[in-house]
């Protein structure tokens, strides 16, 4: 190495020994306080504090929930077991014979745990009804549970 080689060597180093603490500094400072971030799915509602009617089929437990004045009404679907169809849609039907055969959509289940969906009041009000639970995919069904008052 020349003289000229090692010099410009040395000074490199200098600079490198205050520019690296400088960088690292800059770099602590520009982390933001707070990062927020929209959840993957929304967040579940609240249960509803009186279960009415409780129903198990196979790793499901399906809950009926309603407040204390009776006016809000609520599926809870407890899943004990990953599913195997990923792509499960919950689906509720009115079964009453005054009225047309109807099916409304409450959404799509995926993991185990916990899932709810608030009952509009057509659901909460009939005396019979029934969750049907299906792969849209497919067109295929996968399991029905009825509920009756």
């Amino acid at each position: 190495m020349t003289l000229k080689l090692r010099k410009i060597h040395r000074y490199s180093w200098f600079l490198l020994a205050v520019l690296l603490p400088l960088g690292w500094l800059a770099a602590i400072r520009a982390i933001p306080d707070a990062v927020y971030q929209n959840p993957v799915r929304a967040s579940q509602p609240e249960p509803l504090p009186i279960v009415t009617q409780s129903k198990q089929s196979g790793d499901f437990l399906f809950n009926l929930r309603q407040d204390s004045l009776a006016r809000r009404n609520q599926i809870e679907i407890i899943i004990s077991k990953p599913l195997e169809n990923p792509n499960t849609t919950v689906l509720v039907g009115l079964d009453d014979p005054a009225t047309v055969h109807t099916e409304t959509l409450l959404g799509l289940i995926g993991n185990r745990g916990v899932w709810r969906f608030e009952l509009d009041s057509v659901v909460a009000k009939s005396n019979t009804f029934s969750l049907i639970m299906e792969d849209r995919i497919k067109g295929v069904p996968l399991r029905t549970v009825a509920f009756s008052r």
